[in-house]
């Protein structure tokens, strides 16, 4: 299709008009950066909870104030050209604005905020256990969820074309009962609230609920990929694989979430969960760890190493450790794999302490 010359002449003039607008907002944006100089430096951006942060600056401010967040910061130590300040206004891990002001040498106000990320300040403990019974397991379950209720066990599957919502025999290992999904769909974790089975799936933002006589019930949305599923009380629990666990009520409306740091950063990969008196437990993707979760505070405070429950008779560096399940009456955990042809029952060697209490989610 040919264009009339006026037409193309206007383009042309309406693209110099925009670049030579762009260009002056460039240059204005440079000279703001310009004119505020950078005083108060950081080394690092990554602390524990109760560090002393040191920043130095690069000319001398008087009136200092420091905030983390909105929260007055104690001021340690000040010298010309540093300052010390406490971490102990701070109360939750994770990503947080450092706000220092004051006044300059000239006399002109000063003001900056700066990014850091707060660890937890727990180490977390090395959990001993005991491997009670080992069960036979259907290998060709490519497990990503695992759920005791009432006593009967029940089991999500996944992989496309694969995937199943599943009763399970525990002495044999046979299936009781089962529900395919789509084919477009990927199973992933699954946790039974009140009668009503949820299962999520991987990258369709789709949970299903079903009845306990797996009966498509409802269907629901949400805005991140599916991984992990578990709850307390009514309160549904998901992780995506990354660092945060999410909370939802049972008509899947988001009304907080947590984000999970151990002493050494962020636990990124969250996958299969467990609640257990306060704490979930989640295997890390790709790994043989389990880590206790302090949900409270988001700290990670124990770790298991399931290598001793490894199979022998297959790559489980492929067939990666997945799928957790708790028996209250027993005290006891199940746990299995992807296409594991075995299911172990262990017992913790240590009670579990109280955790913090629980405050209202972020």
């Amino acid at each position: 299709m040919k264009l009339p010359i006026s037409y193309l002449v206007s383009v042309c003039f309406l693209t110099l008009v925009s670049v030579s607008c762009q260009k002056s907002k460039d240059a204005t944006s440079v000279s703001e950066n310009q004119a505020r100089p950078q005083i108060a430096i950081l080394s690092k951006t990554t602390y524990n909870l109760g560090d002393t942060i040191p920043l130095q600056l690069s000319e001398p401010l008087t009136q200092v104030r420091v905030q983390i967040d909105s929260v007055s910061a104690l001021v340690l130590r000040q010298t010309a050209d540093s300052l010390a300040v406490s971490t102990s206004s701070a109360k939750q891990i994770g990503l947080h604005q450092l706000i220092v002001q004051g006044v300059r040498t000239n006399n002109a106000p000063y003001s900056d905020t700066l990014g850091i990320e707060l660890w937890s300040d727990v180490s977390p403990a090395q959990l001993d256990y005991s491997v009670v019974k080992t069960y036979p397991h259907q290998a060709s379950s490519f497990t990503q969820g695992l759920e005791f209720y009432k006593g009967a066990l029940y089991e999500s599957t996944g992989l496309n074309g694969q995937s199943k919502l599943m009763q399970v025999d525990l002495p044999t290992g046979a299936i009781i009962k089962s529900v395919p999904l789509g084919e477009q769909y990927f199973g992933e974790g699954i946790t039974i609230v009140n009668d009503k089975i949820y299962q999520l799936t991987w990258t369709s933002n789709t949970c299903f609920q079903y009845t306990m006589d797996f009966v498509l019930a409802k269907t629901f949305s949400y805005p991140t990929q599916g991984w992990g599923l578990t709850h307390r009380d009514s309160t549904l629990i998901l992780s995506d694989g990354s660092n945060r666990l999410y909370y939802y009520t049972p008509d899947f409306r988001r009304i907080g979430e947590v984000v999970v740091y151990d002493d050494k950063g962020p636990i990124m990969n969250l996958n299969e969960l467990e609640y257990i008196d306060g704490y979930v437990f989640a295997n890390i993707w790709q790994t043989n760890r389990i880590v206790q979760i302090d949900l409270a505070s988001g700290k990670v405070v124990g770790n298991l190493n399931m290598e001793r429950i490894l199979p022998t008779s297959i790559d489980t560096k492929t067939n990666v450790l997945n799928g957790i399940a708790y028996q209250p009456q027993e005290k006891a955990l199940y746990v299995t794999g992807k296409n594991w042809p075995t299911l172990s029952k262990i017992k913790l060697k240590q009670p579990l302490k109280k955790p913090e209490t629980l405050v209202a989610s972020r």
